[in-house]
């Protein structure tokens, strides 16, 4: 049988979905599904029981559920028994790092449950939602402080525990050590929380959260023995978001494209820019380079705090959005300012790519690299010397190649079609013969204005000489807005706009646009990566938006439990490192036929109606229960175990020889 528990996902629609696929089913995918409600109670072997609650969007469980538990926990579990909670947010956890005070702690009515109808018997917790896997056990600490953000303790398959045997049976395993200064607890039988979301469709970071955690209102200490990934590789994936965030993420291409030029939109043109820069540093020196770009990316933030209207509104937009995205567990006085420079940073990055941009689009007309007529006011202008692109192509076009086409031109099609439309036999063609003449001379007529009315090769090369009509443009414009041979390079007049041609300003803006965003968007992507693996790695902060960006499907886990003869419960992390991408079908799968299809020794079987009333095996006990297996064979697609724990019914300390839970007084808790 399968049970499912809802996450905060499935409420997002009232737990419509989960009903209609969950609650109203029998089965699914071969396994049995009783389950009737979105909470459950599951009796195990040895005394052992598994209690699944539902805590919706509220973090808490509802009356209902409260009364279903607590009279479960009257009647049915034994004194002697032991309870394994399930819940899908580990809210032991999210309230540590949210930093909440106790009067904010959530699963108030389960806490409840557990501390009174549950007392003593619940000896583990287990959660889902956040994507990694993690174990804290309680602790006590001797002659050092707790300390937050302190480095967890390394644990690896391979320090930790045996390999896992092949022939099925229960290898016996210690419990990892701890450091000599960790003191677990004992006298309470506090339980053992775990995290194990690996399944989540992204890897979640390991290093943002607390190694030390206190739960509940009794504030009760507990450690992080075991994280997979562990802390290191978590660190290190965070720095990927630096160079991998912009070509995972190039659907926000538009976004960096839109907001950047806007930004920079009512700055253009920047009218004798590369003469300031000359006159600046007539050596070429680097780090006077450096100097003087940094001074004028300021002067041009100056300007559109000044006189700035559309660059303005989109520099306050941007500066809105950092702070928006920025991740709200930071102080507010830290989430200000973090948020605040990442959104400066964005503003003077779009700066510095329009100064890049205007400064070669001056630099081509200096250097005569294009065409441009005599401009009073740059002070560098190369003047006609330059080359005209698009007139050069349109040459070489009509010198060697046009007469290959004369014979295809569209002025001969038209004599054609006319020859053929008027002829003689005009009077003896079908309708669809005349339709499809008259449509052949609208074409070729189309063709024929199009070539000789317009210019419409030319045209089409001028296009392919984007530098040029940039030059043009920004020359002409330049000499509109800077009056009298003064330098306007941060002082256009607001008035003179008017004087500009819309026809001049829309092409010079759309043609200057393709090569602004060529260079913004890199730019921006990787100046987000790097605030985000910034934020991971010294915030501890940011930990959806930074590892959802980079979509590691990678460092998958899951849990298996064992319940041994004595009533001790073993539970196995098992993690796969790396995750196959291709895939192909398993020769050795029978399809529920073959070997896979016969009963075992000892096994469970079920009775099968599609299979004319007789039993067979169930697929989770075939030899090779899945039709897929990964192409490549490799040691990092192979499963290992990661963690394992003993945990008993009951301590020492709390029970008696016979599992019985003794009467007397709980010991003293050490401090």
């Amino acid at each position: 049988c399968t049970f499912v528990l809802p996450g905060n996902h499935d409420w997002y629609d009232g737990l419509s979905t989960y009903t209609r696929f969950i609650l109203s089913r029998d089965w699914l995918g071969g396994w049995l599904m009783p389950q009737q409600r979105s909470y459950f109670a599951l009796k195990l072997p040895q005394g052992w029981w598994l209690l699944g609650f539902d805590l919706a969007l509220a973090g808490d469980i509802d009356i209902e559920q409260f009364k279903f538990f607590a009279n479960l926990a009257a009647k049915s579990i034994k004194p002697s028994d032991a309870v394994i909670i399930v819940t899908h947010q580990p809210h032991w956890v999210l309230d540590a790092d949210e930093q909440r005070s106790i009067d904010e702690l959530a699963e108030e009515n389960l806490r409840e449950l557990m501390n009174h109808h549950l007392a003593g018997k619940v000896r583990l917790r287990l959660a889902g939602d956040i994507h990694h896997y993690t174990r804290h056990v309680p602790m006590a600490l001797r002659k050092k402080p707790l300390h937050r953000r302190s480095q967890s303790f390394p644990t690896n398959s391979q320090s930790t525990m045996d390999a896992a045997p092949d022939n099925g049976t229960t290898n016996p395993r210690k419990p990892m050590s701890l450091p000599p200064h960790v003191k677990t607890y004992v006298e309470r039988n506090r339980p053992e929380l775990i995290v194990s979301g690996g399944g989540g469709a992204f890897l979640h970071p390991t290093h943002c959260y607390d190694d030390h955690i206190r739960v509940g209102k009794e504030q009760d200490e507990y450690v992080r023995v075991c994280a997979y990934p562990n802390e290191k590789i978590s660190y290190r994936l965070s720095w990927l978001n630096i160079w991998q965030f912009r070509w995972r993420n190039w659907r926000l291409d538009v976004v960096w494209a839109i907001g950047y030029f806007g930004i920079a939109s009512s700055l253009f043109p920047l009218c004798g820019i590369y003469a300031n820069y000359i006159d600046y540093n007539p050596t070429q020196h680097p780090a006077i380079l450096l100097f003087w770009a940094f001074k004028t990316v300021l002067s041009l933030l100056k300007q559109i705090l000044l006189t700035g209207r559309i660059s303005l509104f989109a520099s306050l937009v941007v500066l809105g959005l950092c702070f928006i995205v920025t991740d709200t567990k930071l102080k507010p006085s830290t989430r200000l300012l973090w948020g605040f420079s990442h959104g400066i940073t964005h503003i003077m990055g779009a700066l510095a790519c329009l100064l890049f941009v205007q400064c070669i689009t001056e630099w081509t007309i200096y250097e005569g690299i294009v065409k441009v007529p005599e401009v009073k006011t740059l002070k560098y202008n190369a003047g006609d010397s330059g080359i005209d692109l698009g007139t050069l192509l349109y040459e070489e076009y009509t010198s060697h190649f046009s007469h290959v086409f004369d014979d295809l031109s569209p002025l001969n099609a038209t004599n054609v079609t006319k020859q053929y439309v008027l002829g003689d036999d005009r009077a003896t063609m079908s309708v669809s013969e005349r339709f499809y003449t008259t449509a052949i001379k609208v074409v070729a007529m189309i063709f024929t204005w199009l070539f000789t009315e317009i210019p419409l090769l030319k045209t089409i090369l001028s296009i392919f000489d984007l530098p040029g009509t940039i030059a043009e443009n920004h020359s002409s414009i330049c000499d509109i807005l800077c009056v009298d041979d003064i330098s306007c390079m941060l002082g256009n007049d607001l008035e003179r706009y008017r004087y500009i041609d819309r026809g001049s300003m829309f092409s010079y803006l759309a043609a200057i646009s393709l090569y602004f965003i060529t260079f913004a968007i890199p730019f921006a992507g990787n100046l987000f990566g790097t605030w985000l693996a910034l934020t991971l790695n010294i915030f501890k902060a940011q930990t959806d938006g930074g590892f959802s960006s980079l979509r590691l499907q990678h460092w998958k886990n899951f849990l298996k439990l064992h319940i041994k003869n004595n009533g001790d419960l073993e539970v196995y992390s098992i993690g796969l490192h790396r995750v196959p991408r291709h895939w192909v079908k398993d020769p050795l799968w029978g399809g529920g036929g073959g070997s896979n299809s016969v009963p075992k020794k000892d096994s469970w079987s079920f009775y099968d109606e599609s299979c004319n009333n007789k039993e067979s095996t169930p697929s989770w006990q075939w030899d090779s229960p899945s039709k897929w297996i990964p192409e490549k064979r490799s040691k990092k697609f192979k499963p290992e175990i990661v963690d394992f724990t003993l945990i008993k019914k009951r301590n020492c300390y709390s029970c008696g020889t016979n599992g019985q839970v003794q009467s007397a007084s709980t010991p003293n808790i050490p401090h």
